[in-house]
């Protein structure tokens, strides 16, 4: 909250919740969220019907799962379930009445068409919050030698998804100190209306407090902060 974040997000590894207890602690966990004047979010793998209608009487308001690239990419990159699981997940969350959060990872050496196929994929979900990450090689993984995009293709990225997608939140995640370096302010200005802050599951990133002093020294507010 000192932060100034809006959302608190639960997040588990592996492919779903599994066991009864695992959902139960997540449960009594969204029920305390509110408490604190954030929206509770979650990534939690796969989502079967039955799981998120618990998840919602508990609470639950956001569901994020990232389709991460087209249908036609996706098997290059991952080979532990398909794109049609990921698509399913977001319909069972979206049916179950949950915002959406659902974007990618740009860098793996995707094509445009497959960076625009993304995007009109989210958009026929209606998805309201997308993520858009941008790789950060990492040394002993099979991508370590993708070269970082350069900083101006990554704000033609956001420009592109902004004109897609008019009424999503565009918040640009995990790869931004690394690939944009001193161009980071230029997001805002390319489409995305918001960051994450603090650091990544993978990655550090910077203290908050440079975040806010950049949105300061643009003239722009935050409705967090503000409200």
């Amino acid at each position: 909250i000192r932060a100034g974040a809006e959302h608190y997000g639960i997040v588990i590894s592996g492919r779903g919740i599994g066991s009864e207890e695992e959902k139960r602690r997540i449960c009594r966990l969204l029920e305390v969220v509110p408490r604190h004047r954030l929206t509770p979010c979650a990534s939690l793998g796969e989502l079967t019907p039955d799981v998120a209608a618990g998840l919602k009487a508990a609470g639950l308001v956001r569901y994020h799962h990232n389709l991460e690239t087209s249908a036609e990419f996706f098997p290059k990159i991952c080979s532990t379930h398909t794109y049609q699981d990921r698509l399913r997940t977001l319909r069972v969350a979206k049916e179950a009445g949950f915002e959406l959060c659902s974007g990618g990872i740009f860098g793996l050496g995707e094509s445009w068409e497959d960076r625009l196929r993304l995007a009109f994929a989210l958009r026929a979900l209606e998805v309201s919050s997308v993520p858009l990450n941008f790789l950060v090689p990492v040394p002993g993984t099979p991508l370590e030698k993708n070269e970082p995009l350069p900083p101006l293709e990554i704000l033609r990225v956001i420009a592109v998804f902004r004109l897609i997608l008019p009424k999503a939140d565009i918040k640009v995640a995990g790869g931004r100190e690394l690939n944009l370096r001193d161009l980071q302010s230029w997001i805002f200005f390319a489409g995305a209306n918001g960051a994450l802050i603090g650091n990544y599951l993978t990655t550090a990133g910077r203290p908050p407090r440079d975040d806010w002093q950049m949105v300061r020294d643009l003239g722009l507010s935050s409705e967090r902060a503000d409200g």
